[in-house]
């Protein structure tokens, strides 16, 4: 077995390890009225749900940790798990239908339900951090759940697919085998984004929005020019190389950058969104994240492209864009 898979291999033995100690969730209300109607059941919702760190009374804003398409979220949590331990509060994270790869109008349920749990248990607000599709999610839950707005004091998106990515070939997903459903509607132009990017604001509520990105992205593009992809009208938008120059950072490595930790910390510990003005003079002196060790880190991240890549033909897969459900295409207030 090679060293990259030895690596990845140990990350997930000691996830799935972590799992059978983690606390369950507590039943939570109803959505209101006006929210559109969770259909996956409450049991599988909460399941879903792990929770390291004591949550009740936590003296530091809890995080949640959102993972992209193709990785679950034992697997995210895992790898950035020395970064996270750095950051000293309670982290929760969510591990979506087929590894994140499913119809994202189910997945977003799973997000609404964790941080509903998430808020209640800690009594108080929580932060929210994405990778790539874990950006989006928690913007389509703070969009068509706005009771949420009052219970997120930040999200911070690295490489979200907000407005798609040009990468995505639409024409071969329409041809047997297809593609994953969140292939489908993270793909430029898919039915899914029109729906959601024709809502009035991309940065619903009080709540305080940064966006990272890197120019050197493999996955998600455009990240340069007049509209970059994972941009968001509203926030505090970051590309990683206009901070240090130069710098190749790939797809899933945008969410363990020296950069996007420090935005974290930032936006956390600031009222509103990171400021690039704030960030320590010291932040390219590393590439990642505090915690992360360069060499182990530059391993096991070119094993996880190849392993959530993988997953894209692995999973089930369709040969048309899941059907835009009639909650998304009502305005949002």
């Amino acid at each position: 077995m090679s060293r990259s898979r030895t690596l990845v291999a140990t990350a997930l033995a000691f996830g799935v390890a972590a799992l059978a100690a983690l606390a369950g969730p507590p039943a939570v209300p109803a959505a209101p009225a006006a929210e559109p109607a969770l259909t996956v059941g409450h049991a599988t919702l909460n399941r879903a749900l792990h929770c390291t760190g004591a949550l009740e009374h936590a003296k530091r804003t809890p995080l949640m940790l959102v993972t992209g398409t193709g990785a679950s979220g034992t697997e995210a949590y895992t790898i950035g798990k020395p970064a996270l331990d750095d950051y000293g509060a309670p982290v929760c994270y969510v591990d979506f239908p087929n590894f994140t790869t499913a119809d994202i109008q189910v997945s977003v349920q799973y997000l609404v339900n964790g941080l509903r749990v998430m808020s209640q248990r800690a009594g108080r607000k929580v932060a929210v951090f994405g990778i790539s599709q874990g950006g989006l999610l928690p913007r389509v839950a703070l969009t068509y759940w706005p009771s949420l707005r009052a219970q997120v004091s930040d999200v911070i998106a690295a490489a979200g697919t907000q407005h798609g990515t040009v990468l995505g070939d639409r024409t071969a997903c329409a041809t047997a085998p297809g593609c994953t459903p969140a292939n489908w509607q993270q793909a430029a132009g898919s039915h899914f984004l029109r729906a959601l990017n024709a809502q009035p604001d991309e940065t619903p509520g009080p709540t305080a929005w940064t966006t990272v990105r890197s120019s050197s992205d493999e996955v998600v593009q455009p990240q340069t020019g007049a509209h970059p992809t994972s941009a968001l009208q509203g926030a505090t938008n970051v590309l990683i190389q206009s901070v240090c120059p130069g710098r190749k950072v790939t797809h899933i490595g945008t969410a363990f950058d020296s950069v996007t930790f420090a935005l974290i910390d930032d936006a956390i510990t600031h009222a509103g969104p990171a400021r690039r003005s704030r960030l320590p003079a010291a932040v390219c002196a590393q590439p990642y994240a505090p915690g992360l060790d360069t060499a182990s880190m530059t391993t096991v991240l070119g094993a996880a492209g190849n392993l959530t890549g993988g997953r894209s033909t692995s999973q089930p897969r369709v040969t048309r864009e899941p059907k835009v459900r009639a909650w998304m295409t009502r305005r949002a207030d």
